[in-house]
């Protein structure tokens, strides 16, 4: 019995034995096939991850450098220098030669090179039209960025007319051969013509000079008075420059000297008219006021016989304003 009972306990502890066993062997290939899964998994969520960052980072970038590039080819054109694409080159010619066709040797802005100069060359040159035969232009407002040149009739506008805020450079001596060296008081100092043509910029210039030049070879005088416009020119390139008539004097003060005659004066200001003519400016006479029926100056509006009184100054400022075509 005893026998029966030990085979028994022994068949059954080896059934058992292989039991545990098969349990064992199948709770390590799941646990490995569990693993295995998990780590699949977490490899295949980190090569997502890693994706994901090398998209966000390298196509991100890629488009932000695509687009950037674009944006600055896109402002005012990139230089060759500074190692754009053919391209951007192409693009940057052609544009710049688009631009009001500037010159390529300036090596300067296209639009900064072609602004400046032809607007006020606009504002100030004055036209074909404007140049007709007896016509004189209207001063600015109140004379503003005017410039009175002369001897002692332009003395005579600014003491007696109203010339507002026009500047004035005049002695009673001034002619075209001392008009550079002459010294002239203004604002408490005294300028050259020279100093004062260099202070400002002026939109105006009134130049009458040659009464006190009739004693000098005519000649002469015209050929100084081309080099003082020229040289006003050239300081004022942009001023619209007039060229007074010299004012005549009566016939009674005519008749005593064949120098200082209306003859003279007259073939003075035609010589005058016809520089005006040649370049461009204005000539404009103001004898049409003050001459008697013989083409001299009024005895009613003079009392020396060469200027006219003070109170007829205020006449002439008026007629310069008028614009007459």
């Amino acid at each position: 019995m005893r026998k029966y009972w030990f085979t028994l306990l022994l068949a059954v502890s080896l059934v058992l034995i292989a039991v545990l066993h098969a349990s064992a062997g199948s709770m390590d290939q799941l646990t490995s096939l569990r693993l295995n899964l998990a780590g699949s998994k977490w490899t295949h969520g980190n090569s997502i991850k890693t994706t994901d960052r090398a998209d966000e980072s390298d196509n991100l970038d890629v488009t932000e450098r695509s687009d950037e590039t674009a944006d600055e080819s896109a402002i005012a054109g990139v230089s060759e220098a500074s190692g754009a694409d053919s391209t951007d080159r192409s693009s940057e010619t052609a544009d710049e030669r688009a631009i009001d066709g500037a010159s390529e040797a300036n090596d300067a802005d296209v639009t900064d090179s072609t602004s400046g100069s032809n607007d006020r060359n606009a504002e100030f040159t004055p036209s074909a039209m404007l140049l007709q035969s007896g016509q004189r232009p209207e001063p600015p407002e109140n004379f503003q960025g005017v410039l009175f040149v002369g001897d002692s009739r332009t003395m005579g506008l600014s003491e007696y007319g109203d010339l507002g805020n026009a500047s004035v450079f005049a002695n009673s001596g001034m002619s075209v051969f001392n008009v550079f060296t002459a010294r002239v008081s203004s604002g408490g100092e005294k300028l050259t013509l020279d100093e004062v043509l260099s202070s400002e910029h002026y939109q105006m210039i009134y130049l009458m000079l040659g009464i006190n030049e009739l004693g000098y070879d005519m000649s002469q005088t015209i050929k100084q008075y081309k080099e003082v416009l020229d040289k006003i020119k050239e300081m004022q390139p942009e001023a619209v420059m007039v060229l007074e008539a010299n004012l005549h004097i009566t016939s009674e003060k005519s008749e005593k000297s064949p120098v200082y005659s209306n003859s003279k004066i007259n073939r003075l200001n035609q010589e005058i008219q016809k520089i005006a003519e040649e370049n461009s400016c204005y000539y404009i006479d103001v004898n049409e006021i003050f001459d008697d029926e013989g083409g001299s100056l009024n005895q009613a509006y003079s009392t020396d016989g060469s200027h006219v009184l003070g109170k007829y100054y205020a006449e002439w400022v008026k007629w310069l304003k008028e614009e007459k075509v």
